[in-house]
């Protein structure tokens, strides 16, 4: 079995859906500093959205129980508010992915910087159903992240789109529905992951979260990482929508699992990453074995948002 195909290869992804929070434009004078400063990026996974298909690898005959039958379905997940302290102090944010270096812009307008997984959250959107019985599956980070490097393009003075193709190292758990410990299974994986769609950014001066922060990045329900403090960047809105100053950025929040709202002026849009092999990578779930979406918020000049937006099944 091949390692970078096992499990989801999910934008924020990296799905990464999935929220975006809003922001207010850096002055002109802050822009021309050419630089973006190292930090984090978060989001909220789209629910049912990141999915995960071993129809072609599957897990092998007897993971489950002895003499189970090799396991070949589509598991499907939803985001989990990651553990953080002071609590919920991040809101529904369920994957943060750190920015490892200043990046600074060169006279064509580009940027680069290396870029790694803190944190990731998910569970299945119900029990995946087994010849050993119903298991709920939940995925964290597992051990030292790879990284890999994020293209930033700067269009406009206050931002620009980016590329931001991810790998990391996932641990999926599979614990039973009638909670019998003894029948917790584990798989550990690779998976990378395609630039995801929608990948807009724009320059803001206001803080996207208190610094102090602190995240459980291992999944054990402890916060034990604290983030650094926000940067001047905010992935997944356009800067066109940042240009007057707008109040304290709040995290956009669905905690009864509907869609979240955006600024004025936004729609909730998913940016999805696709696994590489993937006949449709960047448009729809199509094409997609493996799929992880989440939430951006894009302008639309022509079009009104309801709030919440309703997406279409996955």
């Amino acid at each position: 079995m091949k390692v970078s195909k096992a499990l989801i290869r999910s934008t924020v992804g990296a799905v990464l859906i999935l929220a975006m929070i809003g922001g207010s434009p850096l002055m002109a004078a802050e822009a021309a500093k050419d630089v973006i400063h190292q930090g984090v990026d978060v989001w909220m996974t789209v629910a049912g959205f990141a999915k995960t298909s071993f129809a072609q690898e599957p897990i092998p005959a007897g993971f489950f129980c002895e003499g189970s039958r090799p396991f070949t379905g589509t598991i499907k997940f939803k985001g989990s508010p990651l553990a953080t302290t002071p609590a919920r102090s991040l809101g529904s944010i369920d994957t943060v992915v750190r920015r490892l270096d200043d990046a600074v812009f060169n006279d064509k307008g580009e940027a680069t910087t290396r870029i790694k997984l803190v944190a990731l959250s998910l569970l299945s959107t119900q029990p995946v159903e087994t010849s050993c019985g119903k298991y709920d599956v939940s995925v964290n980070l597992a051990g030292p992240q790879p990284t890999t490097t994020m293209k930033i393009l700067r269009t406009e003075a206050l931002g620009g789109t980016y590329s931001a193709p991810l790998a990391l190292n996932v641990k999926a758990v599979f614990m039973p529905v009638n909670g019998d410990k003894s029948g917790r299974r584990e798989v550990t994986r690779r998976i990378d992951l395609g630039p995801g769609s929608t990948s807009v950014w724009s320059y803001v001066n206001t803080p996207q979260y208190k610094a102090g922060v602190r995240v459980d990045t291992d999944g054990d329900g402890k916060p034990d990482t604290v983030l650094p403090g926000p940067s001047n960047f905010l992935a997944g809105v356009e800067s066109a929508v940042l240009k007057n100053p707008t109040a304290r950025p709040m995290f956009a929040d669905a905690p009864t699992g509907d869609p979240p709202c955006c600024p004025m002026g936004q729609c909730p849009y998913p940016s999805c990453h696709c696994d590489f092999n993937s006949t449709d990578p960047y448009k729809s779930s199509d094409g997609c074995d493996h799929l992880h979406c989440i939430w951006s918020c894009v302008q639309y000049p022509d079009r009104m948002c309801a709030c919440p937006l309703q997406l279409p099944p996955p």
